[in-house]
């Protein structure tokens, strides 16, 4: 019951944002924090405190990022967004590219 409640307000949230804010800034809100927290930690609250933090630093570096270079908000947004997944990607402690590297390096 709760898996088809929460799919469904997410339906209904995704919905109703791609006519507000754009198809890039919806897709980008949903994917990127949860994907930034992964690549961080395995237990799930701590992932959910991570996923926040990812959203709301990439909607806060996205926003003034905009006003400064005078650009689109929701572009800028997505961005940030992508920037962080970048940093992330690459200094995961466990899935990061360069714990990759020094793994393979190492005999």
């Amino acid at each position: 019951m709760i898996h088809y409640l929460l799919m469904g307000l997410v339906s209904i949230t995704a919905v109703g944002s791609f006519d507000a804010v754009g198809a890039i800034l919806v897709v980008s809100m949903l994917v990127v924090p949860g994907v930034c927290a992964y690549l961080l930690t395995d237990r799930l609250s701590v992932m959910l405190l991570c996923s926040c933090m990812f959203g709301i630093a990439s909607a806060m570096f996205g926003y003034y990022g905009a006003v400064w270079f005078d650009v689109s908000i929701s572009g800028a947004m997505s961005t940030a967004g992508g920037i962080l997944f970048l940093f992330t990607w690459i200094f995961s402690p466990r899935y990061g590219l360069l714990r990759r590297f020094t793994a393979a390096a190492s005999p």
